[in-house]
């Protein structure tokens, strides 16, 4: 179940880099404050887990941004990954939990103060900074799977929910993770591109933001990346 859950938020991630990234990212100019470069540290959430904050950290991508344009994707595995300067809190260590993991770094109710922590733990570990951090929770997927679709992956309808689709995907058909994740990529953005649904996927994204399936810190940088559009 936790590499099923580890697909499903490796596809938002990923299509987020596709469709946010290429629609907001390839139109920004190099003037204002995005001139240069800058990371933009996407966590993916598993929000399923019944605590205090955004979810789980299942899986993140660091994004580099020169002169407006997307130039570098680096995956971020959270595996054990960990500042060993950080003490979890008293819940996580009567679980047994000695250090703060990426993966538990978002629960708590402060989300800048979890993305404080989640971007120290990263820098401890890659030595990648982080200029703005976008958190992506699986909602969102399947939103976006609704703007454009019918969307088809390895000749099958996508439905909205990403998760069986996946699994099936898998289980039923065989296919490996490579090709589940390639699958429903291709057929988002093909379905886009001939239905022409630009703009709508777009909207989807504002609405998405707008019901916090999106979440930007500092708050404001969606509008600033918006504003370029």
């Amino acid at each position: 179940m936790e590499k099923k859950i580890q697909l499903v938020i490796v596809i938002i991630i990923i299509i987020f880099i596709l469709t946010v990234g290429i629609i907001i990212f390839s139109n920004i100019g190099g003037k204002g404050s995005f001139r240069g470069k800058h990371n933009i540290l996407v966590l993916c959430t598993d929000p399923t887990e019944q605590r205090q904050g955004v979810g789980a950290v299942d899986m993140a991508f660091m994004l580099e941004l020169n002169k407006g344009k997307l130039s570098k994707t680096t995956p971020i595995y959270p595996g054990g990954m960990y500042d060993p300067s950080l003490t979890p809190p008293a819940d996580l260590r009567s679980e047994g939990t000695n250090q703060w993991y990426l993966h538990d770094s978002l629960w708590t109710s402060d989300l800048n103060e979890g993305v404080k922590r989640a971007k120290q733990i990263i820098k401890y570990n890659t030595n990648l900074t982080t200029d703005i951090t976008v958190v992506v929770n699986p909602d969102a997927i399947d939103a976006m799977i609704n703007t454009v679709g019918p969307v088809y992956s390895n000749g099958q309808e996508v439905t909205s929910d990403s998760l069986s689709f996946l699994r099936n995907d898998q289980d039923e058909r065989g296919a490996t993770r490579g090709d589940a994740i390639e699958g429903l990529v291709d057929g988002i953005i093909d379905a886009t591109e001939k239905k022409g649904k630009k703009a709508e996927l777009l909207a989807t994204v504002l609405d998405q933001y707008g019901k916090g399936n999106i979440l930007f810190v500092p708050k404001d940088a969606f509008q600033k990346l918006i504003a370029y559009i």
